[in-house]
């Protein structure tokens, strides 16, 4: 579902990132586990998967993040200020490190990914011979990989489906290949100072948002199809099978059930096993 398991498929470059080791690693993919555990052992809302006050940190993801020493040496719930940038699932290190590439972040990839975990959608394929994006000439300005990204896809065969995808990875480009946070890119290549972060965007309904802080205030307006996509997931898990068109109603009805008690975890997890999709199978 969140796919973890590519965590550490491509290793940060350690001249790029010295700080990174086996055991952050760990403690990256922890984070998340224990961060899902609590959602579902407190019964919170699948609001907390979008934005949440606290985390699950132990004091070496801690220093990763750069908060202060945490008072005991294992995993501990912890509140966060908002002056640390972080909260649910697409601001923790593991999500973040695992759609980046090793050397820098890939906003495709992480755009990707949230709408894959957060909003169970997969985007479509790109098409076939799509140019890759260069890096920028010794001689040229320094360029974001969001200033190449946006002269890549002016072409009308990518823009119909990058406007979808983009601006949901755009909305963390302040955060870097392993996930911490910066208002600097640093450019390997090129002339000039390294540019600023721009984390802004504008989904295709025509909300803005600045950066990460007011895209998942935008999400949390509507929690309908996060809740949905948790049970679509944990539907396919348990019945060992795609959801299809046929199961739309039913997975509806299931989300409509807990739609007064704010999409409570147990709540739709209740809602599921007592539905007619699960009972029949």
């Amino acid at each position: 579902w969140l796919q973890l398991n590519k965590l550490g498929e491509f290793p940060p470059d350690p001249k790029l990132y010295p700080e990174y080791d086996l055991w952050l690693e760990k403690s990256m993919a922890l984070e998340t586990t224990h961060f899902f555990r609590t959602v579902f052992r407190e019964n919170l809302s699948v609001r907390e998967f979008v934005d949440s006050t606290w985390s699950m940190l132990n004091p070496r993801l801690a220093l990763h993040y750069g908060i202060p020493d945490l008072p005991k040496a294992e995993f501990q719930k912890v509140s966060l200020k908002p002056e640390w940038n972080r909260g649910g699932l697409m601001t923790q290190a593991a999500t973040l490190a695992l759609s980046s590439d090793g050397t820098s972040h890939r906003p495709v990839h992480r755009g990707v990914w949230v709408s894959e975990a957060i909003f169970g959608k997969t985007p479509n394929p790109p098409p076939p011979n799509v140019d890759p994006i260069e890096p920028n000439p010794p001689e040229s300005p320094r360029a974001t990989i969001r200033m190449k990204l946006e002269a890549h896809t002016t072409h009308a065969s990518c823009a119909s489906c990058h406007k979808h995808i983009d601006p949901l990875g755009f909305a963390f480009d302040n955060y870097n290949a392993v996930g911490q946070w910066r208002l600097i890119e640093e450019v390997q290549h090129g002339q000039g100072k390294h540019p600023d972060v721009d984390a802004s965007g504008k989904l295709p309904d025509g909300r803005s948002f600045s950066g990460p802080t007011e895209f998942k205030k935008i999400l949390c307006e509507n929690l309908e199809p996060i809740a949905q996509a948790v049970v679509e997931k944990l539907a396919t898990y348990a019945l060992r099978r795609a959801m299809t068109v046929d199961d739309r109603e039913a997975i509806e009805n299931i989300v409509s059930s807990c739609s007064d008690k704010d999409y409570r975890m147990k709540d739709l997890f209740e809602s599921f096993v007592t539905s007619p999709l699960f009972q029949k199978r």
